[in-house]
């Protein structure tokens, strides 16, 4: 018989201890099991609903940690052009071009906080640009970054285009007035301390329009892209060749040499030019003058330099061409305010019949339709000024305008226009009337105050006149101009940047000018269907103005081509030959579109 002993019970006891801890473990290995089983499902989860998540946005989305790449979502992948198995685990550095590697490997290893631009390399080669901003994260538990890339490829090329169409002349592809302005004044700047230096030449071509009869407007075009061939075959690299406008010319010379080499220069120029220009065919001959001025022998900064070359040159002309003249201070006061020539040299007599004119009444207005571009239907008429001289027949507003504004009657004169057509745009029920703000009026700090009036008196609804401003007058006030506009805007009148593209106003200006329309000029439209240079031009200024917000008009529409142009890119009126030409009765009467020689079916009416 076998009797348990104590220490047979300290062995049970030790054993059963055994047994109750293997058991707890494995109950604990058993839980352990499924508290990670259940985080690893939460995890793949929360992974898939992030995944989907960033797929789901228009922006390409990189997580990645020191620019080592974890995810790259839908948007991202398309963008690149790359398989996303192919780059995880690479430097997402290595896709930018060559030259910003470094500095986007530094901005994806420690994030700045503003957003910046990278140039980077598709699969196809291709580089496109992206905006980056990035923020940190927590992915798999662990820190990372997340960086959003947004395509601004297009943005940038529609603001090169958009640069170079306010600096440079689209025909010819040379600076503009405004941009040779600056260029000049840089040139005057950096050369005050060396006498004649700095030289200017001005030409002209006599009697241009005899050169459109002949071979047409686009024969005419042709001419002046010939003439700038010419006349840059004559200047060093450091000189600069300009088109100052539509016939008129300007050389700058900025490297020191004898002080007769701008009469060189100009003989040279109208030697070449004696030689005929073929256009299809036919042989174009051209007299040319040329005016010369020097700095600082003949004006103290860049802008009497200019005003100087311009009194040579009209110098010139009244000499009857062909010979180069060179500024003589005795022959023109450069502080004054400068006229321009009237027909034959009779600026002073047109100033004083112009007097006479406006004392009488004999300026007058005519109307030029505008239509909408998505059902022709009208939409308004724009004032333009005439004046029916005895002698020397219509004349335009560019012709007599400068003449008021420097014998002072330009206030009252476009006071006088502005107040007529509101009154003939109620009496005709015109839904809109678009006039013309001289630099005047511009200048004037009364000018809300006084269209305030004006509707008060006619009646018009503010919201009915739409104050057209001339490009050139933005640069010209150098942003004094802003509160009146805004006071202006506060009558309820609209206002309407005029013949945008032809100035050089910064998109930046553009942004904040408070605007309402934009009027395309009419340079651009004609060339429709004619220039691929055109046509992107014009769409940007499209795209630009949708941007915006403005409302965008088309001036100088001729053909169907164009017109169905501007109505596929979105523009939404336009004015033109094609739609109804400016006439005195036009306001009084309901235009009828007819475009049968087009569309027999399209007749169009107010109604």
């Amino acid at each position: 018989m076998h009797f348990v002993t104590t220490n047979d019970l300290a062995w049970i006891g030790v054993l059963a201890s055994l047994l109750l801890l293997a058991a707890t473990l494995a109950a604990m290995r058993a839980d352990s099991r499924f508290v990670r089983h259940r985080l690893e499902t939460e995890v793949k989860n929360r992974r898939l609903w992030s995944r989907s998540l960033a797929d789901a946005s228009f922006d390409g989305l990189l997580i990645h940690r020191q620019g080592v790449i974890l995810l790259m979502n839908r948007a991202l992948v398309r963008l690149l052009g790359v398989r996303e198995r192919e780059w995880l685990g690479q430097n997402f550095a290595t896709l930018a071009r060559a030259d910003e590697v470094s500095a986007l490997r530094a901005e994806l290893e420690a994030p700045q906080a503003e957003t910046l631009q990278f140039r980077l390399i598709r699969a196809n080669k291709a580089e496109i640009a992206v905006e980056i901003s990035s923020q940190s994260i927590d992915f798999d538990g662990q820190p990372a970054t997340v960086t959003a890339l947004r395509d601004i490829t297009q943005r940038l090329r529609d603001a090169e285009q958009i640069a170079r169409l306010h600096h440079y002349d689209p025909l010819t592809n040379l600076p503009n007035r405004q941009f040779f302005a600056h260029i000049m004044a840089q040139a005057v700047s950096a050369n005050d301390h060396h006498p004649g230096a700095v030289t200017l030449c001005l030409t002209d071509i006599d009697q241009f329009k005899a050169v459109n009869d002949q071979v047409g407007r686009a024969g005419g075009d042709f001419v002046l892209q010939q003439l700038a061939a010419r006349l840059g075959a004559h200047l060093a690299p450091e000189d600069v060749l300009a088109r100052l406008g539509n016939d008129k010319f300007a050389m700058l010379l900025t490297s020191a040499g004898p002080p007769n080499r701008g009469l060189s220069l100009a003989g040279q120029v109208l030697a070449s030019c004696r030689e005929p220009f073929v256009v299809e065919g036919q042989l174009v001959s051209l007299r040319l003058s040329v005016g010369v001025a020097m700095f600082p022998d003949h004006a103290a900064d860049a802008d009497q330099l200019l005003r100087a070359g311009e009194a040579a040159l009209d110098h010139a002309v009244a000499q009857g061409g062909g010979v180069p003249y060179m500024f003589q201070h005795e022959e023109t006061k450069l502080n004054a305010p400068s006229l321009p020539r009237g027909p034959g040299g009779e600026t002073a007599q047109l100033r004083d019949e112009l007097r006479a004119a406006l004392g009488r009444g004999e300026i007058q207005l005519i109307y030029q339709p505008v239509f909408s571009l998505a059902d022709l239907t009208l939409a308004g008429f724009e004032a333009q000024a005439i004046w029916q001289h005895p002698a020397h027949g219509l004349l335009g507003p560019e012709r007599f305008m400068p003449i008021a504004e420097a014998a002072g009657l330009a206030h009252e004169l476009s006071g006088q226009l502005i107040e007529r057509a509101c009154t003939e745009a109620v009496a005709a029920g015109a839904p809109r009337i678009c006039v013309n703000l001289s630099a005047a009026q511009f200048r004037d700090v009364n000018l809300p105050a006084r269209i305030a009036a004006i509707l008060r008196r006619t009646g018009l609804p503010p919201a009915a006149l739409e104050l057209e401003l001339a490009e050139a007058l933005l640069l010209e006030s150098r942003g004094g101009g802003m509160p009146l506009l805004h006071a202006l805007q506060g009558t309820g009148a609209r206002i309407a940047l005029d013949e945008f593209g032809a100035g050089a106003s910064s998109l930046n200006t553009l942004c904040n000018l408070p605007l309402n329309r934009l009027k395309i000029d009419p340079r651009f439209v004609r060339r429709l269907g004619q220039e691929q240079g055109a046509e992107a031009v014009v769409g940007a200024i499209l795209t630009l103005a949708a941007t915006l917000r403005l409302d965008i008009t088309a001036l100088g529409l001729e053909s169907e081509a164009q017109l169905d142009f501007l109505r596929r890119h979105g523009c939404n009126s336009a004015q033109g030959p094609l739609l109804g030409a400016p006439g005195p009765r036009a306001l009084a009467q309901s235009p009828q579109l007819s475009l049968a020689p087009l569309r027999p079916a399209l007749v169009v009416s107010r109604e």
